[in-house]
């Protein structure tokens, strides 16, 4: 129970000095709450006011604190047909959880990759290819594992759950066959003889066509580096790990590093050649389909939570502002001029967190970097307030005494 106490307490003084951000249309939508102490959720909650929402994080110090994304006439109506929908922002949620190559990493290690899928999706997805308004996109760190990104325009609100769906496939790339994303034609060989020339479709085509050409020799630039940096067993790793087929990844290898009457690698004429030359490199089509896919799988966005929450029109969304009640971290609004810099284990501490120290006592040996330091917390340790907190609420450690 101690452990309840001082996270009680400490998020009561965070919600007592600091506001929260409030939605658009904050008295349309619903609320829900989990707790330090209770089993449940209570929900299907509305606020007329920020006085009232205030005092209600004051007074029952919530665990985690949610909004609809959705908007209602009768908000706080438990039955969702009496309720009345009125439109829903568009919301992508990444987590960490969900991109398989998170698995076996540390915590700073996870927030990183995230973060690379969070910047696909709002730089080359949302406005590069959908072309929404820079305004219309806003980006907010979950607290935990990853971020939420929202796109909030007048004609998106009323979409349905269809209509979502088609975007979060498009995004997600998983239903699409890189191979027939090329151009098929036909190249003449001496007087009589035809050939079939492979092609990528011009960078300006737009979509999907465009987007593989224009990331082809970014990715195939990465690869070289690994292979030139690292040799040639973790480039095979680094396909393989999107493959899951080593022996084409070998293959695959072992026809980009070839060298060519130029002395130079086939992978080159991906970096620099025109478009039309690119493909022309590959000896079979099987391999060249191959790492078509391969460059296809690194463009799209991965994550399973996309889905769910993007198309779940009546979706409930942690509340911008409020504190995550298994990190002790901000749920915190994120600019996009900001996003590029923008380091969670840093800047989503909240600085009411920043001046105490606080002894606790680990249940095994636990490394975390936070706030710009490395700490290492094995057994009984005094360590920052937030440090602590996170500790503490992740139940790897105990409350002792505040220092």
């Amino acid at each position: 129970m101690e452990n309840v106490g001082f996270l009680k307490a400490r998020f009561r003084e965070y919600y007592l000095k600091n506001d929260i951000t409030l939605p658009p249309r904050f008295t349309r939508r619903e609320y829900g709450f989990m707790f330090f102490d209770k089993n449940y959720m209570i929900r299907h909650m509305s606020f007329r006011n920020r006085k009232m929402l205030r005092d209600f994080l004051v007074n029952s110090v919530p665990k985690h604190a949610y909004y609809s994304t959705a908007y209602y006439k009768h908000p706080e109506i438990q039955d969702m047909e009496e309720k009345t929908w009125l439109g829903a922002d568009l919301v992508f949620d990444l987590d960490a959880d969900h991109i398989p190559e998170t698995e076996g990493k540390s915590y700073k290690e996870m927030l990183e990759i995230v973060k690379i899928e969070a910047e696909k999706l709002v730089f080359s997805f949302l406005l590069d290819d959908f072309g929404f308004d820079e305004r219309d996109v806003s980006i907010v760190f979950s607290g935990g594992r990853g971020y939420h990104i929202y796109v909030r325009r007048g004609d998106i609100y009323t979409l349905g759950s269809d209509e979502r769906r088609e975007i979060v496939s498009y995004i997600t790339g998983e239903s699409m066959d890189a191979a027939k994303f090329i151009r098929i034609g036909e190249i003449k060989v001496g007087r009589k003889g035809k050939r079939t020339k492979y092609e990528l479709y011009p960078p300006e085509f737009g979509g999907w066509y465009g987007k593989l050409a224009k990331e082809i020799a970014k990715i195939s630039q990465n690869l070289k580096n690994v292979y030139e940096n690292e040799g040639e067993e973790e480039t095979v790793k680094e396909i393989d790990s999107v493959l899951k087929n080593k022996k084409l990844a070998k293959r695959i290898v072992r026809e980009l590093f070839k060298e060519t009457q130029r002395n130079t690698a086939k992978i080159d004429y991906l970096i620099s050649e025109e478009q039309s030359k690119k493909l022309q490199i590959f000896s079979r089509d099987e391999i060249r389909d191959a790492f078509l896919l391969y460059v296809k799988e690194r463009i799209r966005i991965r994550g399973e939570t996309d889905e769910p929450v993007t198309t779940d029109i009546h979706r409930l969304i942690r509340l911008i502002g409020s504190l995550h009640g298994k990190t002790g971290f901000l749920v915190k609004n994120i600019s996009l001029e900001e996003f590029k810099s923008f380091n969670p284990l840093k800047d989503a501490i909240p600085n009411i967190f920043k001046e105490n120290e606080v002894k606790v006592v680990s249940k095994d040996k636990v490394d975390i970097e936070m706030g710009g330091e490395k700490f290492t917390i094995d057994g009984e340790e005094i360590v920052p307030e937030y440090v602590a907190i996170f500790i503490i609420a992740r139940g790897l450690g105990e409350f002792v005494a505040r220092i």
